[in-house]
């Protein structure tokens, strides 16, 4: 289980698909709880910085604990990361095809 900086556990799911999904919606949600508590105090802060400085303290947090469970369990923090990279190196893919889709397109129409 992977605790969160508000106390939210998240559980270990021996399918890395649902925890992976489960830790990144959880960090997302209850960073976004926490900064709409704190621009309800200070309006002169800015919504986007706050989200990302506090996804990067849970991000922080949680990898924190990984390389604890590591002094434990070494196999279960390789699995992690390694699925923590997967999920990113997937993303990227995705993120990179709908760049160069769009770049290609943008090519064509100047033809």
């Amino acid at each position: 289980m992977i605790k969160l900086k508000s106390g939210i556990e998240v559980e270990y799911n021996k399918d890395f698909d649902v925890f992976f999904y489960n830790l990144i919606d959880s960090i997302i949600h209850e960073s976004q709880i926490k900064i709409k508590n704190l621009l309800k105090t200070d309006f002169d802060q800015n919504e986007n910085d706050l989200l990302l400085k506090e996804i990067m303290d849970n991000c922080i947090y949680v990898t924190h604990q990984i390389f604890q469970m590591s002094k434990d369990n070494e196999n279960l923090s390789k699995f992690l990361i390694t699925g923590c990279l997967f999920n990113c190196a997937v993303l990227t893919i995705q993120n990179l095809n709908r760049v160069l889709q769009e770049n290609s397109k943008d090519e064509r129409s100047l033809h």
